[in-house]
């Protein structure tokens, strides 16, 4: 199984990401192992902070070159934080979009409550690009709020989860989420969101793959992990997804 990764922090001495060149080759060989083939670079990309898209740019293309030495095909592309200054950075365009195509991966401050001025700024940023809502399974801290995601989802927003959800590496409460919405039919996407080499959300895909696939549809969990990838790679609609449960009896042990 091959997979594609749209939501990752490769591109070394950014963000809170890979931290050097010699950790992002380490990075890059684990995720070839991964069985990962193609891989969208999303700095993070924080309003009404210093942001230089120049030097960003310059550093994704050095990852894309780099990349090539471990058969991974690397693309163009950023996490933007939708906060209070945003909307300044959407009219000066301070952002890549993923593969310079029409989708944009963003993401709410994770301290924070989603609030009132969260729908706006997704209005806001949806009348430019389609939006890839990062990591929706580690916002809820309390409830996780279904009829809100399905909101997201009616209003064309694409919903992304992160592999380390479900292999409980952001607690049990988050676990439980990624589950829940999994089961719901509430994922679009499944990414890595690489930060480190080991532990916390390193390369992980094949690993979330084998576990996912015990319990659930391989075709639809592919779907989650290849199929939608690439056709955001390829600026295309993704598939929606109903997600079905293997029986118990007929589960891979």
């Amino acid at each position: 199984m091959e997979f594609i990764d749209i939501h990752s922090h490769y591109a070394w001495d950014i963000d809170d990401g890979i931290a050097s060149l010699e950790d992002a080759k380490k990075a890059l060989a684990k995720a070839s192992k991964q069985g990962i083939k193609q891989i969208i670079a999303t700095p993070h990309i924080i309003p009404g902070t210093t942001n230089n898209i120049d030097f960003i740019k310059e550093r994704i293309k050095e990852f894309i070159k780099l990349a090539k030495n471990y058969d991974i095909k690397g693309y163009y592309g950023s996490e933007v934080m939708l906060n209070s200054d945003c909307l300044t950075s959407l009219k000066n365009d301070e952002f890549i979009s993923l593969n310079n195509g029409p989708y944009l991966l963003v993401e709410f401050n994770l301290t924070q409550s989603i609030n009132e001025d969260c729908y706006d700024r997704l209005y806001e940023y949806s009348l430019k690009h389609k939006l890839i809502i990062a990591h929706v399974e580690r916002y809820f801290h309390n409830k996780l709020n279904l009829q809100l995601i399905q909101s997201w989802i009616k209003d064309g927003h694409i919903i992304q989860v992160n592999s380390s959800s479900f292999l409980g590496e952001n607690g049990k409460k988050v676990k439980n989420n990624a589950y829940t919405l999994l089961e719901n039919g509430l994922i679009h996407v499944i990414a890595n969101d690489t930060h480190r080499i080991t532990k916390h959300r390193y390369p992980n895909l094949n690993d979330t793959y084998e576990l996912l696939i015990k319990k659930y549809s391989s075709d639809q969990i592919k779907k989650l992990m290849y199929d939608n990838p690439l056709a955001i790679i390829n600026g295309e609609d993704i598939l929606p997804i109903e997600i079905d449960k293997i029986p118990w009896f007929k589960r891979r042990k």
